[in-house]
C-alpha cells in the first residue's frame, strides 16, 4: 500500500465521508488529500463499514499495520479496534479471521500518528482483504493500512486432510487454522497448518507463547484401522514435481514417530490417481528427538493433484509443513498418459536414521532387462578393492621394518644421520664449567668451527654464578630449554618421540640456559653439537645471564657407541596445580600441563586508571592506560588478584594465543597485586557487537566462531577449563579478531546472567554443563558445552539468552534431568541462519556423557571446514584451478 505497488483501482471501500477521504487515501504513512480513509456513517456496534485490498492473486498475509488520520496535524480520528475478513477463488464466501488464541477483534491505535503492528498468527492465505473498523459505542473512525505478505510460492489451492477422533475443540493437534469445510470424516477445500509456513518445535508439549502443540497436526492410529492416512493436494494448474518435502516430528519417548513408509500418487482431475507412483521407507530413528525434514523425490511427475498415503511407526503421526517444488507447465496432460505407465513404481528407501537435513541416500529399482551390467560393476568393484588392499599391506610391511631399523622413541634422528642421546646430556649437566651450545641444521664436525648462519647462536659468560643450570624440577621434565621472543612464551618440554613431528618454543626459568631454534632446524629435527670452550662468559642483550655450565660432550660420527634411554617426564615430580580465583583454571580430573611463565614487574607509574569496570565476589576489574618505556604503550585492563595469586598470575601469563588475551606482567605496588593484561576491544565485546550491528553476515559469524573454538582447542591442549565462556567474555578487535577474556562477571550489564546455586558463588548456569551446576565440576568436556551454547548466542545474534523461557530454578530443573540419567527435556532451539550441520554439532556438544561430547580440536577442524566451504562459495573467482 505504502508503496504503491497496489493500484489505486484495487482499492476499495463499503462508503467513504466525502471523496477527499475515500479509500485511495488509506495508505500508510501517506498523507494525500484529506488524510485517510474514512466511513461515511459512524461505527457502532451492529454498523458494518470496511475497507477492502484486491491482492490480485494468493497470497500469503503475515501481518497488518494501521495508522489513523493525521493530516499533517489537522486530524483526530483513528480505529481503537478493528477486525479482518479475506477470500480468494475456492471459498464460497468471506471468511472472518481468528487468531491462535480464537481472539477476532485486534487493538487498533490511541492516537493519530503511531503505527500499530498486528502479525497474522497463523497467516491467512487471501487474494483478498478486508479491515472492518470496530468500536462499541459510536465514533468518528478513519484509517490508514498497510498488509505484509508474499505471494503464495507453492501453486498450493487447497489440501483435503481426514480429522482424527482424538481432535475436540480446542485440540493442540487439531488444524485449528483450516478454513475449509467439514465433509463427513474429511476437512476439504481449505487450507490450514500444514502450509502456513509456520514450523513446530522439537517438543511439541512445550508452550512458546501460541499455545501448546501450536504449528504440529497429529494423527493417531487408533482412528485408522489400515494403518495410514492420505493427504490430498490440489493445485493452480498442472505442475511439473521435483520434490515433497515433510517437517514431521520424532519425539519418540512420547510414541511419536516418522512415518515409517510414503506412498505418492499422481493425478490431473483429481478422480483417478493412475501411472507411476512413488513409494518411500523410513529407516527409525530412535536416536535423535529432533523435528526434521523429510524429502521424497518425485522425479518430474506431472500433475494437478497428489496424495500422499503415510504410515504409521508408532502410536502418533505429527506433521507441521508440507512444502512441493514444482514447475507450472503450459500443457494439455490428461490422466491416460500416466495410465499406460500403471504398472511401474519407483521404490525408494531412506539410506540410514537421517532424513533431508542428513541427505539420505536413495535407490531406484530399476528395470529387470537391464540388469546384465551389475556382475560387471561388481568384478570391477572387487578387483579395484583387492589392489587397494595390497597396497596398504605393502606399505604396512615397509613401515614395520624401517620401525625395526631403528626406533624413533629412544633418539631424536635427522636425515644426516647425526644423533644425541637426551638423557646423557641431561646427565652432563653440572654446575662444573663454562660451555658453549651451538644449535645448527646441519651436522659439524668437532674439529670445525661452528657455523655462523641463522640457524645457530651462541652464548659468552661474563662472570660465574652459584646457580645450577637445571633445577631439581625441570632436570627430570626439561631435556633443551631455548629463549622466546618474549618472556612471556610459556615453557614447555621437548620430548624425544619425533612420531609427533613437533618443535615446541621452550622458555627456560630465571636460571635456565637461552638460545633460539631457527625455521630450518625446526624442519629437519637438527641435532646439537656442543664444544668445550674455557671460561667464555655468557651475554644476553648486554645484561649477563645466571649461568654455570660444563664441558658437554662432543657427538659426531667418531664419538664412542652410547646406551640409548628412555626419556619421559616423571609424574611424581609434577607440580600441583595453583589454587585460581577467576575462571580460567586447570581442568578437573586431567594433569597440570602448563609451564608457569615468568613474571613481568610493571610500575604503577606506568598505569593511568581511565575507568573502573565493575566488581565480583573475586575482585575488580579495571580499564587504565598503560605508558613507559619499559612495557610500551596502549590501553590494558588490570584484574585485582588474591593474596595467594602468583602461581595464577604465572599460570595465566604461560598462555600465548592469538584468540586468548595475554597477561602482559603484575603490578605488586597495589595490594592484592594487579595482573595486567591487554585490552584488544576496538569493536567491544561480541554479545555488544552482535545486538548493536544486524548487518553481519553469516561468514562473518562462522569466522568469529572458528576463532573462539581457536582459543579454547589451544586451552584444551594444556587441559584449562573457562567457566564463563560466553558471547561476552569474546573481545572483538580490528578484522573482527577475537580474543578470550575473563571481565564479563565483573560487568554490572551481565549481572543477571549470574546466580547463585547451592551457597556457591555467583554463576553463568544457563551456560553451564549439568556437571558443573550440580556438581560443580569443571573440565574441557565442560567447557564444550558451554562453547555450544556461547555458538547458539553467536547465530541467534544475542537476542535473547539462553533458555530466555526458563526461570534460573527451571534451568537447574531442567538440568537435574541429566543428573537422573535423562537428556534435556528443554533443548536451545535452532536459530534461525544456522544450518543444520552446525545445529547437530551443537547437540552433540550437550551430550550427557561428557565421553560423547567432541573435543575442541575436532569443533575446530569442523568449523574449519564450513569456514573454508562458505569463503570459496562467496569468491568463486578465486578459487584455483
Amino acid at each position: 500500500m505504502e508503496s504503491g505497488a497496489i493500484p489505486d483501482n484495487a482499492v476499495t471501500a463499503s462508503s467513504s465521508y466525502v471523496p477527499n477521504v475515500g479509500p485511495k487515501n488509506g495508505r500508510l504513512r501517506l498523507e494525500r488529500a484529506g488524510g485517510a480513509w474514512c466511513p461515511k456513517p459512524q461505527v457502532e456496534s451492529g454498523v458494518r463499514e470496511y475497507i477492502q485490498v484486491d491482492l490480485g492473486s494468493v497470497h500469503v498475509v503475515t501481518g497488518v499495520q494501521t495508522q489513523g488520520r493525521f493530516d499533517h496535524g489537522r486530524g483526530q480520528e483513528y480505529a481503537e479496534e478493528y477486525t479482518l475478513e479475506y477470500w480468494r477463488p475456492g471459498l464460497p464466501q468471506w471468511r472472518q479471521y481468528s487468531r491462535w488464541d480464537g481472539k477476532q477483534i485486534l487493538s487498533g491505535n490511541s492516537d493519530t500518528a503511531t503505527v500499530v503492528s498486528h502479525r497474522i498468527m497463523p497467516p491467512v492465505f487471501a487474494s483478498q482483504i478486508r479491515v472492518l473498523p470496530y468500536s462499541v459505542h459510536r465514533r468518528t473512525v478513519c484509517l490508514r493500512i498497510e498488509l505484509l505478505g508474499c505471494i503464495s510460492p507453492d501453486g498450493v489451492v487447497s489440501y483435503s486432510i481426514p480429522k482424527d477422533e482424538s481432535w475436540k475443540p480446542g485440540q493442540d493437534l487439531s488444524d485449528v487454522s483450516y478454513d475449509g469445510e467439514e465433509d463427513g470424516p474429511l476437512l476439504v477445500n481449505g487450507l490450514g497448518r500444514l502450509v502456513d509456513g509456520t514450523y513446530g518445535g522439537d517438543n511439541f508439549k512445550m508452550d512458546v507463547g501460541l499455545g501448546k502443540g501450536n504449528g504440529w497436526v497429529g494423527w493417531k492410529n487408533d482412528s485408522f484401522p489400515k494403518n495410514f492416512f492420505e493427504l490430498v493436494f490440489e493445485f493452480d494448474t498442472v505442475r511439473n514435481f521435483s520434490l515433497v518435502n515433510l517437517f514431521t516430528n520424532n519425539c519418540f519417548t512420547k510414541q511419536v514417530q516418522v512415518f515409517s513408509k510414503a506412498r505418492v500418487m499422481f493425478s490431473i482431475s483429481g478422480s483417478v490417481y493412475s501411472g507411476r507412483s512413488v513409494t518411500y521407507s523410513y529407516m527409525p530413528d530412535k536416536v535423535l528427538e529432533n523435528a526434521r525434514n523429510v524429502t521424497i523425490h518425485l522425479h518430474n511427475h506431472l500433475a494437478r493433484y497428489v496424495k500422499l498415503q503415510l504410515y504409521f511407526a508408532s502410536k502418533w503421526v505429527m506433521i507441521s509443513e508440507v512444502t512441493f517444488e514444482s514447475e507450472p507447465i503450459d500443457a494439455n496432460v490428461t490422466d491416460e498418459i500416466g495410465a499406460s505407465l500403471a504398472e511401474e513404481e519407483i521404490i525408494i528407501k531412506s539410506g540410514g536414521i537421517h532424513d533431508s537435513m542428513w541427505d539420505s541416500y536413495e535407490t531406484i529399482a530399476a528395470p529387470t532387462e537391464e540388469n546384465g551390467y551389475v556382475e560387471v560393476i561388481i568384478g570391477v568393484l572387487t578387483a579395484v578393492m583387492l589392489l587397494l588392499l595390497g597396497v596398504f599391506v605393502i606399505i604396512l610391511v615397509l613401515s614395520r621394518r624401517q620401525k625395526l631399523q631403528g626406533s624413533p622413541t629412544t633418539i631424536l634422528r635427522n636425515p644426516f644421520g647425526v644423533t644425541i642421546n637426551m638423557k646423557d646430556l641431561l646427565l652432563n649437566l653440572s654446575p662444573m664449567n663454562t660451555g658453549i651450545v651451538h644449535v645448527s641444521a646441519q651436522p659439524t664436525p668437532a674439529s670445525q668451527d661452528p657455523p655462523s648462519d641463522q640457524s645457530s647462536m651462541c652464548f659468552e659468560h661474563t662472570q660465574h654464578y652459584h646457580t645450577p643450570l637445571v633445577n631439581p624440577y625441570y632436570a627430570s621434565t626439561t631435556y633443551a630449554s631455548i629463549r622466546a621472543e618474549s618472556p612471556m612464551r610459556r615453557e614447555e618440554s621437548i620430548h624425544s618421540d619425533v612420531s609427533h613431528k613437533e618443535a615446541v618454543d621452550d622458555v627456560s626459568d630465571n636460571n635456565s640456559i637461552t638460545g633460539s631454534l631457527s625455521g630450518k632446524a625446526y624442519q629437519s629435527y637438527s641435532t646439537l653439537q656442543f664444544r668445550s670452550i674455557q671460561n667464555p662468559p655468557l651475554v644476553i642483550n648486554g645484561k649477563p645471564n645466571n649461568l654455570s655450565a660444563t664441558p658437554y660432550a662432543v657427538t659426531g660420527p667418531d664419538s664412542p657407541v652410547r646406551k640409548r634411554y628412555h626419556t619421559a617426564p616423571r609424574e611424581k615430580n609434577r607440580m600441583a596445580p595453583p589454587a585460581v580465583s577467576w575462571n580460567i583454571a586447570p581442568s578437573m580430573g586431567q594433569s597440570y600441563k602448563c609451564r608457569e611463565g615468568e613474571l613481568v614487574p610493571i610500575p604503577r607509574y606506568c598505569l593511568r586508571i581511565l575507568q573502573k569496570l565493575g566488581s565480583c565476589h573475586v575482585g575488580e576489574v579495571i580499564m587504565c592506560e598503560m605508558d613507559g618505556e619499559e612495557v610500551g604503550k596502549g590501553h590494558v585492563f588490570v584484574k585485582t588478584m588474591q593474596e595467594e595469586c602468583i602461581r595464577e598470575i604465572k599460570l595465566l601469563s604461560s598462555l600465548n594465543d592469538q584468540n586468548v588475551v595475554r597477561t602482559l606482567g603484575v603490578c605488586t605496588a597495589e595490594q592484592p597485586p594487579w595482573a595486567v593484561m591487554e585490552f584488544p576491544s576496538e569493536l567491544g565485546d561480541l554479545a555488544h557487537l552482535l545486538t548493536s550491528n544486524e548487518n553481519l553476515k553469516y561468514g562473518c559469524l562462522m569466522f568469529m566462531s572458528l576463532q573462539i573454538a581457536s582459543g579454547m582447542k589451544y586451552m584444551e591442549s594444556k587441559n584449562l577449563v573457562h567457566k564463563d565462556l560466553a558471547a561476552r567474555n569474546c573481545l572483538v578487535g580490528r578484522g573482527y579478531t577475537i580474543k578470550i577474556a575473563d571481565i564479563a562477571m565483573c560487568n554490572p550489564i551481565y549481572e543477571k546472567h549470574y546466580s547463585e546455586i547451592g551457597g556457591r558463588p555467583p554463576a553463568p548456569i544457563r551456560w553451564l554443563a549439568w556437571e558443573s551446576i550440580l556438581l560443580d565440576r569443571h573440565t574441557c568436556a565442560s567447557s564444550v558445552w558451554s562453547f555450544a551454547v556461547t555458538l547458539w548466542e553467536v547465530f541467534n545474534r544475542c537476542n535473547d539468552i539462553p533458555f530466555s523461557n526458563l526461570t534460573n530454578d527451571q534451568v537447574v530443573q531442567n538440568a537435574e534431568q541429566m543428573y537422573y540419567g535423562g537428556e534435556l527435556p528443554v533443548v536451545l532451539p535452532k536459530p534461525s541462519i544456522c544450518t543444520c550441520d552446525v545445529h547437530d554439532l551443537m547437540i552433540k556438544c550437550w551430550k550427557r556423557d561428557q565421553n560423547v561430547r567432541p573435543t575442541f580440536r575436532e569443533i575446530y577442524l569442523f568449523l574449519k571446514r564450513k569456514h573454508m566451504g562458505e569463503t570459496l562459495s562467496s569468491h568463486p573467482k578465486k578459487i584455483d584451478v
